[in-house]
């Protein structure tokens, strides 16, 4: 009786997680729009537990200027504000958001940076927001590439679960000849690390391509940086990729009588 009962509980959690899923959602539909390709959901064991037992989830998100934010932007229009807001209301626990995103960092310093930013605060989860500025900045990014690796491998030895997110669409971008090699990249990390992968990209290139917004919603005029409506996208559908598979195994694992 006892794990039928808690996999009702774990059942009912989850479909109170998709309400609150779609009522976050609901304040800005455009972002809903782009909801089927932000990326397939991994159990995250980590999260799990701590959601099961009442507790509190504490989060670093590693970065640059998208995580960082712009001084023209409110601190809590951009997206790590965004999640801490959304997620702690669809799992209903405490969330904690750590902001580590430093504006116009490569991957190479925010490995440099690592272990005081990352690793030192003990985070159930990493959301490493990473390769836009290896692709303006280098002629080649096979060395960022490299420097990724070693990045997750020491994350891995440290079992802090990552998310991975590519870059955003914009003009600057979508220019440069390393754009399609740096996500191309950035997919392969996920797949070989087995951790989850935020397409961002595909994000917002589905909601210009399906004119559900325009270009100049989502980036700012400097053809760079994300609007407000880029990080509330950004934020609000991350948030539900995370919830999603912070309950996968709490509603799906346990055995049934």
């Amino acid at each position: 009786m006892r794990k039928t009962g808690v996999t009702t509980l774990a059942l009912a959690g989850l479909g109170l997680t998709l309400v609150l899923a779609a009522s976050a959602l609901a304040g800005e539909p455009r972002c809903n729009k782009a909801r089927h390709v932000a990326g397939t959901e991994k159990p995250l064991p980590n999260l799990e537990s701590r959601l099961e037992a009442g507790e509190p989830i504490r989060i670093v998100a590693l970065g640059s200027s998208s995580t960082e934010g712009t001084p023209n932007l409110s601190k809590k229009d951009i997206y790590p504000a965004v999640l801490e807001r959304v997620l702690a209301r669809e799992v209903l626990n405490p969330v904690e958001i750590l902001n580590r995103g430093k504006g116009g960092e490569t991957i190479a310093d925010m490995l440099a940076r690592l272990e005081r930013d990352v690793i030192a605060e003990k985070p159930d989860l990493v959301i490493w927001q990473l390769g836009v500025n290896d692709v303006l900045s280098m002629d080649g990014v096979e060395s960022a590439i490299a420097d990724m690796r070693i990045a997750l491998q020491r994350l891995r030895e440290k079992r802090i679960p990552v998310v991975l997110m590519d870059l955003q669409v914009a003009p600057m971008v979508d220019r440069d000849k390393d754009t399609p090699v740096m996500q191309a990249a950035i997919a392969e990390a996920a797949r070989a690390e087995g951790v989850l992968h935020f397409h961002r990209y595909e994000i917002m290139k589905n909601l210009v391509s399906t004119q559900a917004a325009a270009m100049d919603d989502l980036v700012m005029g400097d053809g760079l940086h994300m609007t407000a409506l880029g990080h509330l996208c950004t934020g609000t559908l991350l948030a539900q990729q995370i919830a999603k598979s912070s309950l996968m195994r709490l509603a799906f694992s346990r055995p049934r009588d």
